[in-house]
């Protein structure tokens, strides 16, 4: 579905924001893109949308280059961005209108169904949306045209809880009910541990690991001991110290030592840990 191999930019000659990204995104799959800000999340959208020019290395979409076939590519694809960037002044009837004139297979029966399930009248221009409203747009428009991709930038980014939350229940229907692959990228660790099969981690515009949910949940431990307790432990990938007690996040390589490790650990002082847990173990400073 999406194939990047040896993915290097930067802006200048100085300022190199990724180091050769590795990583492809399966058919049917819920792919998490996860990464601090300034982690070069929203760079590599642009460069999958061949929105700017990559240094080197190659990326492929349905097994063909963005620059050789955009618009057959991007029929395919639906896209949310965290903002809502379109004429203020346009309707979201004349919004639709325009629509399918993008997409070839634009539904417009479709479309005003999601209208009317996220409680939208079409009569409402586009900068009197609220912000829930403008990601419930942008949501039907990328569900309307039979997109064979999702690809969502912080599709949830400055919503309310209830809105967020009722965001990501319709985007797991249609996820459910269509055969369609998902790029989803964010900083919110709770959406990717709710919705994402598989999680890749960048920081400093270089990927830390690439693996299915549920191998990660496998392969770690968060341990919580007093400090001469974690300072013991083997294969440590990060350690929260505090006053009354110490966490450490640690990988498990050899299930025998994992077992010598933890013989004096109490069973509810490890816990296997979420998406959150790997977000901050992994960019702090040991």
């Amino acid at each position: 579905m999406i194939k990047v191999r040896e993915l290097k930019f930067s802006y200048g000659k100085d300022k190199q924001i990724l180091h050769g990204l590795n990583f492809e995104v399966k058919e049917g799959e819920i792919f998490g893109f996860l990464g601090p800000n300034g982690s070069g999340k929203t760079t590599l959208i642009k460069l999958i949308m061949d929105l700017v020019d990559y240094d080197s290395g190659d990326i492929k979409i349905f097994g063909k280059s963005m620059k050789d076939s955009p618009e057959e590519i991007k029929n395919k694809i639906g896209f949310v961005y965290d903002s809502l960037n379109f004429y203020p002044h346009v309707t979201i009837r004349d919004f639709k209108n325009i629509s399918k004139y993008f997409y070839k297979d634009f539904n417009k029966a479709k479309f005003d169904e999601y209208l009317t399930k996220f409680d939208i009248n079409e009569k409402l221009k586009i900068k009197n949306l609220s912000k829930g409203q403008s990601a419930k747009l942008m949501l039907a428009n990328a569900l309307s045209h039979n997109a064979k991709l999702l690809i969502l930038d912080e599709p949830t980014a400055g919503l309310d809880p209830v809105v967020r939350k009722e965001v990501l229940m319709y985007l797991q229907e249609f996820i459910e009910e269509e055969d369609t692959s998902v790029l989803i990228c964010t900083h919110n660790t709770e959406e990717l541990d709710r919705i994402a099969d598989y999680i890749t981690f960048i920081n400093n515009g270089e990927v830390v690991f690439s693996k299915d949910k549920e191998s990660l949940r496998e392969e770690y431990r968060v341990i919580r001991g007093s400090k001469e307790d974690i300072q013991v432990l083997d294969k440590i990938i990060g350690i929260n110290y505090q006053k009354y007690y110490s966490e450490a996040l640690i990988k498990i390589e050899d299930e025998d030592d994992y077992k010598r490790m933890i013989q004096n650990i109490a069973q509810e002082n490890i816990k296997i840990p979420n998406i959150e847990d790997f977000m901050y173990y992994y960019t702090m400073i040991l």
